[in-house]
């Protein structure tokens, strides 16, 4: 895994990672949509702020857009909220997911970021993969459809410090 430093063994995809641009969108909103039993529904408006702000990347295999991470960072403290995480059906099991939080994370870091925070409802199997990234259950909490983990992610605070 590349949040804990251990090598993955499984051969990888070639896939680039970078900042969401405009040109994403459409391809982003639409895997957001066939996804939407695990993201719910995402508004075009918050690809376009996303893109606008540099709160989100894209995993793209060639020009195709197979996953995406949305965050945003908050002012009053310094946590940086996942909004929201998906990857294509057909790549997931490839560390596609890993690679995008991995690609947060050394954002988070370069900002000073202590933490990262996201919800994700009980009954989704994403709760496995926060835990093998290293995320920590912080609690349970009453969602408006479905109970909620919070998870968070403590991030290093000292350059030598290794996540």
């Amino acid at each position: 895994m590349l949040l804990s430093g251990q090598p993955i063994a499984q051969k990888v995809k070639m896939i680039t990672l970078r900042h969401i641009q405009d040109t994403d969108i459409q391809a982003a909103k639409l895997l957001a949509d066939a996804s939407r039993d695990a993201v719910g529904f995402i508004i075009r408006q918050k690809f376009e702020e996303a893109a606008k702000q540099q709160r989100g990347f894209v995993a793209l295999e060639n020009t195709q857009v197979v996953g995406f991470v949305l965050y945003r960072h908050r002012k009053l403290d310094q946590q940086t909220t996942l909004s929201e995480i998906c990857v294509h059906k057909d790549y997931r099991g490839q560390h596609i997911g890993e690679q995008l939080v991995n690609a947060l994370v050394q954002e988070c870091k370069k900002k000073s970021r202590q933490f990262i925070q996201l919800k994700c409802p009980t009954d989704l199997p994403a709760n496995v993969f926060y835990k093998q990234l290293g995320f920590e259950l912080s609690t349970t909490e009453k969602g408006k459809k479905r109970s909620l983990n919070v998870w968070r992610f403590a991030l290093p605070q000292h350059e030598n410090d290794k996540v």
